[in-house]
């Protein structure tokens, strides 16, 4: 007790910004614990009777798959990368990152449109005479949902599987290689025990993304537990079961995650201090056949669907609405920007701060600090719409003093309710970012200035930050992208008439309008790739390894 005293003493007034802003965080979980009612309600009981099992059964067998394709792929294409030489090998590196600029609600789109009976694939197969069983090609099922969220999200796990091969397992990969294993062998008995660490953590991401998702079931029809949740809401109104899957959910994603974080507990896997991976020279037919597995699969990750994507938009771009385009960039624009800098803020604050705290506490702001991330933005969304609709109840006698013809809803009608909700689901997007930075200076500018006068403050702004600015345009780049993609929380809690590039996209092809759904798609798509330009600019200028993106 006198350590944690001790330790808030030296963070000064920044333990008292860190844990409010924690306890802000926590108060859409809060909202759902203290809302959500567990009597046996006919609408629960009919619910759970007729559409319950099949939500669950095809969540865990979408999650099951994806993350089994998504870990082939990711591992594969990682391996690849970082272990061999060849031609393109540069460009492969950085290339592999863009699929995460595509939403996997867009891939659905654009592959579920080639596809069809009037896609380009098979009217291409018809007009060479070539007969297509009705059905063969349609991905409009759990399948077509596996394949999209594998080819969308495994760089989720090629970034850290092969940042980890790169960087630390080079003394024994060479050591493996004198005693003349091959490649194959290498792979088994020395590659896969060694990224059991960076994998687990990558389909951990993919797992919050996919039990996250809605654009991807919506536009299938799956019955998915998030589906359920929308529908309970949006379809039927029925506000208690929306609520009651929400805590359940929530409750088994908390689990699981105490749960990975226990078998992992300390476990450490490679060699500190090792020595970058130097890649073995392919030449001959290995080398043809690397170069041809990697540029298929750069096709159909991303150039196949772009490229579609580009052709729809020129098609369809006079029958958009360049007025309304124009206003729908700037609020995606405005409202991520904005978000992500609160985030950014936040997140100093509680980094700068924890510093200065014993293990376990600093350990529980972590912790607090990335549950958003770790719960599925339908489950954000309700507790959030949960929490604002009792403030605008709690404050509307000073609604009317200020205003008397004002309404009962002004919070939750607004655009500061989203905004909120896009704090508490990205604050961990950024958080490692910061975190890394802070560690790598730990507390000795401050020691310093204070031995000449100067306050934690001063030292912070004058000193700490400009040193670690690379870490935090980074957080903000990162955290930007995930806001601009995000479709699900901006659905449930849009005010009326505000619209963003990923609704107006869902809007478009939720109405088939395949082609103009293009191009609010094309834009997000532009957006991303720009500010991963900018995150590969500044760590290169950082002049450390990239971990991921």
């Amino acid at each position: 007790m006198i350590r944690v005293i001790t330790g808030m003493r030296k963070a000064g007034i920044g333990s008292v910004l860190s844990f409010l802003i924690l306890f802000s965080a926590v108060l859409p979980v809060l909202a759902i614990l203290l809302k959500v009612d567990f009597s046996g309600s006919e609408e629960w009981t009919r619910f759970r009777e007729y559409l319950l099992q099949d939500a669950v059964v095809q969540t865990l067998t979408i999650v099951f798959l994806s993350l089994l394709l998504a870990s082939i792929i990711g591992v594969t294409l990682a391996v690849l990368v970082a272990m061999f030489d060849f031609p393109l090998r540069g460009f492969f590196r950085w290339f592999f990152y863009l699929p995460l600029t595509i939403p996997p609600y867009i891939a659905a789109y654009v592959f579920a449109g080639m596809l069809g009976y009037t896609g380009v694939v098979q009217t291409t197969l018809r007009s060479l005479g070539i007969a297509v069983p009705p059905g063969s090609l349609d991905i409009m099922n759990i399948r077509g949902a596996v394949v999209i969220y594998a080819i969308t999200l495994y760089p989720y796990v090629y970034a850290p599987v092969r940042s980890f091969l790169e960087n630390h397992a080079s003394e024994l990969v060479e050591v493996a290689r004198l005693h003349g294993y091959s490649p194959l062998k290498i792979f088994g008995k020395v590659v896969l025990p060694l990224i059991r660490l960076p994998l687990a953590g990558g389909l951990s991401l993919i797992m919050m993304e996919i039990i996250g998702d809605y654009g991807v079931a919506r536009y299938f029809n799956l019955k998915t537990v998030s589906s359920a949740i929308f529908g309970s809401w949006f379809g039927s109104g029925d506000t208690g079961v929306a609520l009651r899957l929400s805590f359940y959910l929530m409750v088994i994603v908390t689990a699981f995650l105490v749960m990975d974080d226990i078998t992992r507990g300390r476990k450490r896997y490679g060699m500190q201090g090792a020595r970058q991976l130097k890649p073995y020279r392919l030449r001959g037919a290995r080398k043809v056949l690397v170069l041809a597995v990697l540029s298929l699969t750069s096709l159909i990750v991303f150039f196949v669907p772009v490229g579609q994507m580009l052709h729809w938009a020129a098609a369809s771009y006079g029958k958009v609405n360049l007025g309304a385009t124009g206003r729908i960039i700037s609020d995606t624009l405005t409202y991520s920007l904005i978000a992500s800098l609160i985030i950014l803020i936040a997140n100093v604050v509680i980094v700068s701060t924890s510093r200065w705290l014993p293990k376990g506490i600093s350990r529980l702001m972590t912790k607090l600090s990335q549950l958003g991330y770790s719960i599925p933005g339908a489950v954000i969304a309700i507790g959030t719409i949960t929490l604002f609709v009792w403030l605008d109840s709690s404050l509307f006698p000073l609604y009317r003093w200020l205003d008397p013809g004002t309404g009962k809803l002004v919070l939750s009608t607004s655009t500061a309710m989203l905004t909120y909700a896009f704090v508490v689901r990205y604050m961990a997007a950024g958080y490692n970012s910061v975190n890394s930075g802070f560690s790598k200076i730990g507390t000795r500018y401050t020691e310093a200035a204070r031995t000449l006068g100067k306050g934690k403050l001063y030292a912070l702004w004058k000193v700490e930050l400009p040193v670690i600015k690379g870490s935090l345009v980074t957080g903000f780049i990162l955290t930007f992208i995930d806001i601009l993609k995000e479709l699900p929380l901006t659905l449930l809690l849009r005010p009326f008439n505000f619209n963003t590039l990923a609704t107006r996209s869902y809007e478009y092809a939720n109405d088939e309008r395949i082609m103009e759904a293009s191009v609010p798609a094309l834009m997000i798509i532009v957006i991303c790739m720009a500010a991963l330009l900018a995150f590969a600019m500044v760590n290169r200028q950082k002049g450390v390894k990239t971990d991921g993106a």
